[in-house]
């Protein structure tokens, strides 16, 4: 039934929250959702203490609906809620809720900070209002016995791309124990001046976790970091990842650095098709002539993509090589 967003639909609302039936008082809370009305905020509101839980579930759709800084704090209240899907359900609204206004009871509710879940739900709100008052709990934070609220405070720190927070960030992904964490901090340099982030970058080929080695190996490639050509060389030869040799090759391709044709070439041999495209596409991008005998280990792949873009870079360096 459609509501008007006046007084008499605000009351016959919050008359049916006082049904025994909770068919009535969920329908009465989805009127409120499909209305979007900030006039209707109550309802909702009231409606996150219902005994039942799929009620309550949907009272925080509704503040989801309406949005704004009003339903910050009632947003904030449902993240103790005793329902799970309740909880996540609170949280994610919040980290979508991006109203500016809702800064300044997101930053209280984390002084106080319930539990490990909550603070770190509430850092993820805070992450996209960039508020530059959530710069030193997010530091304070850095130090937290839970990688995911680490992770979550790196976060934070990366949307303000304030400089005097680098230093923690480049401990962070160089030390910390966790991986998740240390991977956070690396995606929050990628907005930092160009040196710091390449010495990150450089830095993290060596981590323990393959995906931060592809990872700071694709972040070279962009930087056209030459400097880290032979750590490069070295993962297309010997990691045992095949995506980090994967990304490694294209970094150099990227670069453009005919010496690591040999290497590269190498990956031709690889079991994995995805690898042996991408280092036909590096050797693309090298083009170096010397590559068309590498390239006739893979003229009759099995996976056709790899034979088409072979076919095409033989007959561009073959044509090259005629001129």
């Amino acid at each position: 039934m459609p509501v008007s967003s006046d007084s008499a639909d605000l009351a016959r609302l919050q008359a049916l929250l006082d049904s025994a039936d909770g068919a009535v008082r969920l329908v009465a809370v989805r009127e409120v959702t499909d209305a979007c009305a900030l006039e209707l905020l109550p309802v909702a509101e009231r409606a996150l203490d219902d005994a039942e839980a799929e009620v309550r579930l949907e009272a925080v759709t509704a503040l989801d609906a309406i949005g704004g800084a009003e339903a910050i704090t009632p947003l904030i209240r449902a993240l103790g809620d005793a329902d799970n899907e309740v909880r996540e359900l609170a949280a994610k609204a919040l980290a979508e809720n991006k109203s500016p206004e809702g800064a300044g009871p997101l930053l209280d509710a984390l002084a106080q900070g319930r539990d490990v879940w909550t603070v770190a739900a509430f850092l993820e709100a805070l992450k996209p209002l960039r508020n530059d008052a959530a710069l030193q709990p997010a530091l304070r934070l850095l130090s937290h016995a839970d990688a995911g609220v680490r992770a979550a405070a790196v976060g934070v720190i990366g949307y303000l791309r304030l400089p005097q927070a680098l230093p923690e960030l480049v401990e962070l992904g160089a030390a910390d124990t966790s991986a998740v964490v240390r991977q956070a901090a690396l995606r929050a340099l990628v907005s930092a001046p160009a040196d710091a982030l390449s010495a990150a970058a450089l830095r993290a080929l060596g981590d323990t976790e393959w995906s931060i080695r592809a990872e700071a190996a694709a972040i070279l490639g962009k930087l056209r970091y030459t400097a880290a050509v032979d750590a490069l060389i070295g993962l297309v030869d010997f990691d045992p990842q095949w995506q980090v040799r994967e990304q490694a090759a294209e970094a150099l391709g990227l670069m453009r650095h005919r010496p690591a044709v040999q290497a590269i070439g190498r990956c031709l041999d690889s079991p994995v098709s995805n690898l042996r495209k991408s280092a036909v596409i590096a050797l693309d991008r090298i083009g170096d002539r010397s590559a068309c005998t590498l390239l006739l280990a893979v003229r009759e792949d099995p996976d056709a993509q790899v034979r088409k873009l072979t076919a095409q870079l033989i007959e561009k360096l073959t044509r090259a090589r005629a001129v």
